[in-house]
């Protein structure tokens, strides 16, 4: 795990937070889902994280990441202030004026507690095998899976006849239950995927998890929901170029923006309540990026032409 050296901006706003005696600590490592972690540039106190931004923010590569990110540490109940070099260089007591003045705001919001996910040794420690067979298992799973078997204990009791670690591996859990998602979109008689019966299929996994794992399936919630913000934009790539996920592809056909943009706000609008939300730009920039790295076809042209 490699983390970054402080900047001399970050530094210079550092010895202004040692000297007004703000609590803080420089770098901790977070991680917002099993697999991704992140290290803030500050944490003050428990819940705002303070982030020193260069240029480079500025531009449109780092601003998707970056927005991710950001909705998935809000799940975990942190506020992010941005603060730039420019202003640290210009005016830095201003800058940890306004810091303080947030820090307090911060605190006094006790309605959305911080959730602590800590990275153990055997954290997102998926055995081999079971990454290799995960999605065989989920298909053949999802054959005989019914609407009215969604319980935990249909789950409990025919997930170890695949492999016991479905119900012993909160990881594995976890992905097991995004692979059923991507096996259960539906569309309705227009033709566009019904995210509104994929948001109850969401619903249904996170309480399954929570119900097998008792304690420690209470931060299920979080970890899909920020599994499932990370991969949103790469999951509607793969709708426009395959038609579904790769485990489900040729569901949906979507081949003009107009309705592209109409299943972005279906999907924003269902899956909300979850905090889950992807934005157009986000959606953009990955099938730019897959329509120049794909043989392209006239049925994906309206994607090189789709403006920011």
């Amino acid at each position: 795990m490699e983390v970054p050296r402080p900047t001399f901006y970050e530094r210079k706003l550092e010895s202004r937070l040692t000297a007004n005696n703000i609590p803080y600590k420089s770098q901790p490592v977070i991680w917002y889902t099993r697999a991704n972690y992140y290290t803030p540039d500050f944490v003050i106190g428990q819940k705002l994280i303070v982030e020193v931004d260069g240029k480079i923010h500025s531009m449109k590569h780092r601003m998707t990441p970056d927005r991710i990110r950001q909705r998935a540490l809000k799940n975990l109940g942190y506020y992010v202030m941005r603060v730039s070099n420019d202003t640290i260089r210009i005016n830095v007591k201003t800058a940890v004026k306004e810091i303080i003045q947030q820090y307090y705001e911060t605190v006094d919001l006790q309605s959305n507690p911080k959730v602590e996910i800590v990275k153990h040794d055997t954290y997102d420690s998926i055995p081999k095998y079971v990454q290799d067979k995960i999605s065989q298992w989920a298909v053949e799973f999802n054959r005989s899976l019914k609407e009215e078997l969604w319980t935990v204990d249909y789950f409990r009791l025919h997930l170890p006849e695949y492999d016991s670690v479905l119900v012993q591996n909160q990881s594995a859990l976890e992905r097991f239950m995004l692979l059923l998602l991507g096996l259960n979109l539906k569309t309705g008689e227009d033709g566009t995927l019904d995210f509104e019966h994929s948001a109850q299929v969401f619903g249904k996994g996170i309480e399954i998890i929570r119900e097998i794992f008792g304690e420690q399936g209470a931060t299920a919630s979080i970890h899909l929901k920020n599994m499932f913000n990370v991969s949103a934009p790469g999951f509607f790539k793969n709708l426009v170029f395959y038609g579904g996920p790769n485990i489900n592809p040729g569901v949906v056909s979507i081949n003009n923006l107009n309705l592209l943009k109409r299943q972005i706000s279906e999907f924003n609008s269902h899956f909300s309540s979850y905090q889950v939300s992807v934005e157009e730009d986000e959606v953009r920039d990955e099938c730019l990026y897959a329509f120049k790295n794909i043989e392209t076809n006239a049925n994906f042209q309206w994607i090189a032409e789709w403006k920011a």
